[in-house]
């Protein structure tokens, strides 16, 4: 079963407070600090050192931002969000919205890749708007649906996304018990929980086999608690779910240390 495609288009001619004030935000509510409902549900409040933690306290909030750690790591985030929404996805599924722009750089959505790589394509709905606002207008409708999981993907081109923007993710999320995953170069101030910046890590497996896909995560931003922590992590389709490497776990104990040198986390 290929993913439902869909071409989004938001009304036009001043449609934004339309749309705004029929789900009950507002423009000027969009704009002012958020009314946050979502708990921190780790046991050290935000500062647990496993990414096991990490995720079990990122499933209580509504907003994560996820971006390359650098030039020509575009595929490795987009990788990293996908898992994280393949391991959160429950009956409402996985909306992806996403301007021409950011397909373009990480190429379109291959149904027998997504399925593979753990992807409900019976739960999928992918959603290619032309122009920025319309792929944030989709994604905001898709968080209406209690439950889902939205990746709002943005490009590198254009204006970087302002912080009411981002506030407006978040305070739909919020609203509908949904979560947003923004995929989207790191461009300023954001209305994330957590930020994270991803590149790809050495394979784990023999020199002869295939590995499972393998990410460097840095926590750049955490509202809940430290950030600055690394993660080496494989994910597995099957399972649906990541697993850390305890030798980079080792490497990153920013939460108490500082940041972790990228040459030595690199050496993983």
């Amino acid at each position: 079963m290929s993913p439902r495609l869909a071409s989004f288009s938001s009304p036009a001619g001043g449609g934004g407070a339309e749309r705004s004030e029929a789900e009950g935000v507002s423009p000027a509510n969009a704009g002012a600090a958020p009314s946050v409902s979502f708990a921190d549900s780790s046991p050290a409040g935000g500062g647990a050192r496993t990414f096991a933690g990490k995720l079990a306290t990122m499933a209580g909030q509504p907003l994560h931002e996820i971006g390359p750690a650098g030039a020509g790591f575009e595929a490795a985030a987009l990788g990293f969000t996908l898992a994280l929404a393949a391991s959160w996805a429950g009956p409402a599924g996985v909306l992806w919205a996403g301007e021409d722009a950011a397909f373009a750089e990480e190429g379109a959505p291959y149904p027998a890749g997504l399925a593979q790589y753990g992807l409900p394509l019976d739960r999928l709905i992918v959603a290619r708007a032309k122009k920025r606002e319309d792929a944030l207008w989709a994604a905001e409708q898709a968080l209406a649906a209690s439950g889902a999981i939205v990746i709002c993907a943005l490009g590198a081109q254009g204006k970087p996304l302002d912080l009411k923007a981002s506030r407006r993710l978040l305070l739909f999320a919020e609203r509908y018990s949904s979560r947003c995953l923004l995929l989207m170069p790191e461009n300023g101030p954001s209305a994330a929980w957590t930020r994270w910046r991803v590149a790809p890590a050495q394979s784990d497996a023999a020199p002869d086999e295939l590995g499972l896909p393998a990410f460097r995560a840095e926590l750049t931003r955490n509202r809940g608690g430290p950030a600055g922590a690394a993660f080496t992590v494989d994910w597995n389709a099957h399972e649906r779910c990541f697993s850390e490497r305890a030798v980079a776990r080792a490497l990153s104990a920013a939460d108490t240390d500082g940041p972790v040198d990228p040459r030595r986390a690199r050496a993983v």
